[in-house]
């Protein structure tokens, strides 16, 4: 049963990272001013770890050479990496009070947030985000869908935070059972 629900949490896992390097890829590749905001960068990087992590710990399911103590190490630094860039893709998103209101302040807020505006320069004192555009309708729609993926991201960054952490519990609970297997 073990085997199951720690090949089923590895599953879990992958598909959580791969979502998350997708998503945070997407947004770096919308940057049109200037390079990607440092939150959208790491969280690529995050979901690219997880991704090499869980590629390791299938391998080693399948070979008995690599250790449990590595498997471990290194779902617990790529599930401290997941919550590392969920918290800070919450924390700059925290100045948008909604992704979807059509109220002239949430509209403003996302406007100039950094992860949902595509980059912006200052034109006459006057930030002017290009990709984001000038007229209300394309820029509400266009940082209202960044927006909503920013929180898709950290929402699976969360997730694989926990699947990672349950990876760590179930590892070490093979390994005080005495399995010779590493299942996660």
């Amino acid at each position: 049963m073990s085997n199951i629900a720690a090949v089923a949490l590895r599953g879990l896992l992958v598909v959580s990272s791969a979502i998350v390097l997708g998503l945070s890829v997407s947004l770096a590749k919308q940057q049109v001013i200037g390079s990607p905001p440092p939150e959208t960068s790491f969280f690529s990087f995050a979901g690219a770890f997880g991704l090499i992590v869980s590629a390791i710990a299938i391998l080693a399911i399948f070979v008995e050479k690599v250790p449990r103590v590595v498997v471990m190490a290194a779902d617990a630094l790529s599930s401290l990496f997941f919550l590392a860039g969920a918290i800070a893709l919450t924390v700059a998103l925290k100045s948008v009070p909604s992704c979807t209101s059509s109220s002239d302040e949430a509209r403003g807020m996302r406007y100039l947030n950094k992860l949902l505006n595509g980059g912006c320069k200052n034109v006459d004192g006057s930030p002017y985000c290009p990709n984001a555009g000038s007229d209300t309708k394309h820029f509400d729609s266009y940082t209202s869908g960044r927006c909503q993926q920013v929180q898709a991201d950290f929402v699976f960054g969360y997730a694989a935070f926990v699947f990672g952490v349950a990876a760590v519990v179930v590892t070490l609970l093979a390994h005080r059972r005495g399995a010779t297997t590493t299942y996660v």
